[in-house]
Order: structure tokens, then C-alpha cells, then sequence
């Protein structure tokens, strides 16, 4: 059986911090891709509200990292 969560932009009932962590490495090891993607379009991009939009979104993906972290 699968869990799926549907998401709704700015619902944080959906968490479920007493669900304990459960993502695997691979999942782990694409998140941080695409969190290390974004950083260097980032850091590259001249239209600074560009680049405080996708810093605003790293930040948030960091978080998400952060739990899974040891």
C-alpha cells in the first residue's frame, strides 16, 4: 500500500513530526542534487530577484534536508 499526501501550498497540517524519518538514500541523495543545483543557479544569476526567489526556495528545501540529516 502506498501513502500518498496530497499537497496543498501553505497546509502544514500534513505534518507528522511523530512519524519518525523515513526517506531512503536515494531520495536523500536526488533531494541534495536539487538542492545543490538551485544554489548554483543561484549564485550565477544577475537578476537579483531571481536569485532572492530561489534563495527563498533553498532555504525551504534545506529545512526539508535538515530532518533527514544525522
Amino acid at each position: 500500500m502506498t501513502n500518498i499526501v496530497e499537497f496543498i501550498p501553505g497546509d502544514t497540517s500534513i505534518c507528522r513530526d511523530n512519524e519518525g524519518k523515513h526517506m531512503d538514500t536515494f531520495g536523500q541523495v536526488l533531494l541534495t542534487g536539487i538542492f545543490s543545483d538551485l544554489c548554483c543557479h543561484r549564485d550565477r544569476d544577475p537578476n537579483q530577484g531571481q536569485a532572492a526567489e530561489l534563495d527563498a526556495i533553498i532555504k525551504r528545501l534545506g529545512k526539508v534536508i535538515a530532518r533527514y540529516e544525522p
